[in-house]
């Protein structure tokens, strides 16, 4: 029995944010019903309001109509995960390490006061590294609150910096370079496991640029 999808998108002709309500046997075939009748897709979902009060209720007898025609088990796609980039998603969240106070409470233990290990402390604690699949995010401060963004599309290059003692510890120091104005650099010291957090800063930074449009060109000097 076909389900009803609502398909979001942009309109190929008017370039206005749209959205049908399709009956299809699976969301592929949904999104691709609705790219046939002119909508560029970028997402989609099952129509809860529909399947709850019929082929009348929701949006569905505003907008669209359109039913897919039967086709044979053999033929039907398995549908992949149906992922709407237009919506923000909390992708990873994190703090700094606290080895990158290291040496600060070695000092405080020799020569400084308590007081001054626990400010540096809760400097790490109340430093937060919020990733989404739009934006890198960094919140710093203990009593005022500082927010700094950069958007993913922006970011240009990731590297990974690792010493001997970093290795044996899983931990490590993400450099970002962006084309950012506010923060053309930006490091996010002693993260733990480096490696996988800038792969997943490469794959959404990559999956936002298409979904923008966005192409780099290099000028040649």
């Amino acid at each position: 029995m076909p389900t009803r999808y609502i398909v979001h998108g942009t309109d190929q002709v008017t370039g206005q944010t749209s959205r049908k309500v399709i009956e299809a046997e699976t969301a592929a075939d949904a999104e691709a019903i609705a790219a046939r009748i002119g909508l560029a897709v970028t997402g989609s979902e099952i129509d809860a309001d529909g399947l709850a009060g019929g082929v009348g209720a929701g949006v569905g007898a505003a907008t669209s109509g359109v039913r897919a025609g039967p086709r044979s088990a053999a033929s039907v796609p398995v549908p992949g995960p149906v992922i709407d980039q237009s919506a923000e998603l909390e992708e990873w969240r994190g703090t700094p390490s606290l080895w990158n106070n290291f040496w600060w409470y070695v000092s405080c233990i020799l020569v400084i006061t308590i007081p001054v290990a626990i400010f540096y402390h809760l400097k790490i604690k109340f430093t937060k590294y919020i990733l989404t699949n739009q934006r890198l995010r960094i919140e710093t401060g203990i009593i005022s609150r500082d927010i700094e963004e950069i958007e993913l599309y922006r970011i240009q290059d990731t590297a990974v910096e690792q010493n001997m003692l970093d290795r044996s510890l899983g931990i490590g120091i993400i450099t970002i370079v962006s084309s950012d104005e506010r923060s053309p650099s930006l490091t996010l010291p002693k993260i733990a496991r480096p490696r996988e957090l800038r792969e997943k800063i490469r794959v959404l930074s990559e999956a936002r640029r298409r979904w923008r449009k966005v192409t780099e060109i290099e000028l040649q000097q």
